[in-house]
């Protein structure tokens, strides 16, 4: 991971961001989110981006990972550039790609890891679902 990247992970659960580091040896990509506050994630609801107030992003109240986010978001890095890429009308292919490396390297990790572009913890896209193609989350049933 890049400087940037990890500067996001630092503030991030950390079984998601060992997941997020050994899925980025095998794909580039960055993380562009973990952590937010409340205004931040008040505004990602205003524009879209979000659907809940009650987001994996904000800080845990939970004693032992306070003040940590347990989700982060991410996007496509090109490798011969290194510029960031969201991949527009491109999404389902694009972090359908990187969701098969994350959610390869949290089964080698024993961790579980819900993907945004399908609310589970496989690849399929579940048709008629908000789908938030570039996160990922630790589910709330085994990180309250």
């Amino acid at each position: 991971m890049d400087a940037h990247s990890e500067a996001f992970l630092a503030h991030v659960h950390p079984d998601l961001a060992a997941v997020m580091r050994a899925a980025g040896q095998e794909a580039p990509f960055a993380i562009c989110y973990g952590v937010r506050s409340l205004e931040a994630e008040a505004e990602a609801v205003r524009t879209g981006h979000s659907q809940t107030m009650h987001s994996r992003h904000l800080a845990s109240k939970t004693p032992a990972y306070l003040g940590l986010a347990c989700a982060v978001d991410v996007a496509r890095r090109d490798p011969a550039t290194s510029k960031i890429d969201w991949a527009p009308g491109h999404e389902q292919a694009v972090f359908g790609a990187i969701a098969v490396n994350v959610l390869a390297a949290a089964r080698l990790l024993g961790k579980h890891v819900r993907w945004g572009g399908s609310w589970a913890e496989d690849t399929v896209v579940k048709p008629g679902h908000f789908h938030d193609w570039g996160h990922f989350e630790l589910p709330w049933s085994l990180y309250p």
